[in-house]
């Protein structure tokens, strides 16, 4: 036994002692005072007397227990190495939810002191058995994972609080952080190959986690889209991250939105399981979600066209394997708008104008924006006099497509005029500069 170990016991048991000789004294006090009382009570009835002067059982196995627990440098080192402290003050449960618990409540393997080396995690499914069994079925479940976190690593271990408290490490404003510090930690993140290496700094930047930290509880944190304890590889099909399931999971707060990409030409592919038509992380991203108005952000009028519409329309694989028209987003970006959008001119029209966003729809549908009946419509967004005629104008315009006579002839023109022109001044400097070099040659 160490000597820690045995002051404590030595400690106790003369508190025990003490204790002991006060419930004596006041039991014989008593008896003294009342001597009545012995011939109608009897010995049963004056043991009962005496217990019931005692301190209550609860309060003093908490005393036991900081005994050692109060000790500030008493830790201990869990299976990787990494060391917890074990230093526990009446403090740390004052605010707790869990306030007025006996210790052996949680630590119900504890049943003499000086326990057992090695106890059994807190007893947190006596209470919680449905998010305990969750938590079993998750990823951080798994047996190989041996340093997955465990409850108390996540909602804290005596000082346990509200999610609503703003000091609970699941509250909103908080969670994030509790998350990285697995998952946005290179070792862990390197051991167990996880494919995202900082979701904290993404999400800590987007949309999300501005509002987050902004106070708005409603924001997506962690737990809106991964869920709380039954957090599944994305690969599951249960899992609320599965590529077919993420429609479902963002409507939980973009319910109309949500509503328009069901009805889409890309949401009605995704219900037919077409695994290449894109859900809403393949165009927001996952974590670092942005608002269109920053320029960062893939969705912003001067990337969505190339970086986000591109990845699909401009693949080769995808426009072969699903029939899809090729160079549209070439004859895009060389078109008025796509060369305005490239000088920075970011009112002019992108792919979302024309297409949609969310609703986007074939060109056959009649609700679609680029519905032969709905051109003059759309173009007047941007153009308030737009015709029928101007409207009628081709916009994916390829070197395969027919042109008009007239667009033909003009064409021709303008090209030959290009070609006079600069090959003239290329001429014309040429000679210059041949004319000047002999003039200095003769001079020399």
């Amino acid at each position: 036994m160490r000597r820690h170990e045995a002051g404590v016991l030595l400690t106790m048991t003369m508190r025990r002692f003490l204790d002991e000789a006060v419930k004596l004294a006041v039991g014989v006090t008593v008896i003294f005072r009342r001597p009545g009382l012995l011939l109608h009570a009897g010995v049963p009835g004056l043991v009962l007397l005496m217990l019931s002067l005692a301190k209550p059982a609860a309060a003093q196995e908490e005393m036991d227990c900081l005994m050692c627990h109060g000790d500030e440098s008493l830790t201990t080192t869990d299976s990787t190495g990494r060391e917890h402290s074990l230093f526990v003050t009446p403090g740390h449960l004052e605010n707790s939810v869990h306030a007025g618990f006996d210790c052996v409540t949680c630590h119900a393997d504890v049943t003499e002191i000086p326990h057992a080396e090695k106890l059994a995690p807190a007893a947190c499914q006596t209470c919680h058995e449905d998010a305990v069994a969750d938590l079993a079925e998750s990823v951080h479940g798994l047996p190989q994972i041996a340093d997955a976190p465990t409850c108390s690593d996540c909602h804290g271990s005596h000082d346990i609080r509200l999610r609503a408290d703003t000091l609970s490490w699941v509250n909103p404003k908080q969670l994030a952080f509790t998350c990285g510090r697995c998952h946005a930690d290179p070792a862990i993140v390197k051991k167990y190959h996880i494919p995202i290496r900082d979701p904290l700094t993404a999400y800590n930047r987007s949309v999300h986690g501005r509002l987050t930290l902004a106070g708005v509880d409603s924001a997506a944190t962690c737990s809106s889209c991964h869920g709380s304890h039954k957090i599944l590889d994305a690969n599951n099909p249960a899992s609320l991250v599965f590529h077919f399931n993420i429609p479902k999971t963002c409507a939980q707060c973009h319910q109309t939105v949500a509503a328009e990409y069901t009805a889409s030409v890309h949401g009605a592919a995704v219900a037919r399981g077409m695994r290449a038509s894109p859900v809403c992380t393949d165009c927001h991203t996952e974590h670092a979600i942005e608002s269109p108005a920053v320029a960062s952000a893939p969705t912003s009028a001067r990337n969505v066209a190339v970086e986000t519409c591109g990845r699909c329309h401009a693949s080769t694989r995808l426009t072969e394997k699903y029939g899809l028209r090729t160079e549209r987003v070439s004859t895009f970006t060389d078109s008025y708008h796509g060369l305005a959008l490239r000088s920075g001119q970011l009112s002019a029209a992108n792919c979302g104008s024309c297409h949609g966003v969310h609703n986007i729809l074939p060109s056959s549908d009649p609700r679609s924006m680029i519905n032969p009946d709905n051109l003059v419509q759309t173009c007047g967004q941007c153009h308030p006099n737009a015709s029928a005629n101007f409207a009628r104008g081709p916009v994916h315009f390829t070197e395969d497509e027919r042109e008009g006579r007239v667009v033909a002839v003009v064409r021709t023109i303008y090209l030959s005029l290009i070609i006079v022109l600069i090959g003239g001044m290329l001429l014309h400097n040429g000679l210059d500069f041949i004319r000047k070099s002999k003039h200095v040659l003769r001079r020399g």
